[in-house]
């Protein structure tokens, strides 16, 4: 797997230059067996700024899940006690809408498409470039912030 650090663009525009990846910030759950693929994670992420809960007990984190709040939940697939579709559909059926990026190093169409129509967000390949990861993580967090803000109402 390669961990590499991302290098912020710029795009002029209008006389300015504008970062094409502005700050986010959230709360990620990362779920994952392989306990040095958690230590990674949990370096990279906590190295961009995310607060960043790791478990390597998917039942422990539906317990987690439920007593507190989370921005993004990063899941591997292929789990022994209990597989990342599973946890997918519990999260789901719990009417928790976080958006779900599930992680495999089996990369088979009939998984993602399960994924995908359970209410997977993202679904990525195992190795995986640190740039690309971060790049969907942002834009994971980017859009439930967008979704979340349409909810609320306008001030008076």
């Amino acid at each position: 797997m390669m961990w590499n650090s991302p290098q912020a663009g710029s795009v002029a525009g209008s006389g300015r230059e504008t970062a094409i990846d502005d700050p986010v910030s959230g709360r990620i759950m990362v779920i994952d067996d392989d306990p040095h693929f958690l230590r990674v994670m949990q370096r990279l992420l906590s190295g961009e700024q995310f607060e960043v809960v790791a478990s390597s007990n998917p039942c422990e984190a539906v317990a987690l899940l439920t007593s507190g709040s989370f921005d993004l939940i990063i899941c591997d697939l292929r789990m022994p006690e209990c597989d990342g579709l599973s946890l997918l559909q519990t999260i789901r059926n719990q009417g928790n809408a976080t958006p779900v990026v599930i992680l495999t190093a089996y990369g088979e169409v009939d998984t993602y498409l399960e994924a995908m129509n359970a209410g997977a967000t993202e679904f990525l390949n195992k190795p995986m470039q640190s740039d690309d990861l971060l790049r969907v993580v942002r834009n994971c967090l980017r859009r439930n912030n967008h979704r979340r803000n349409a909810k609320r109402p306008d001030p008076v």
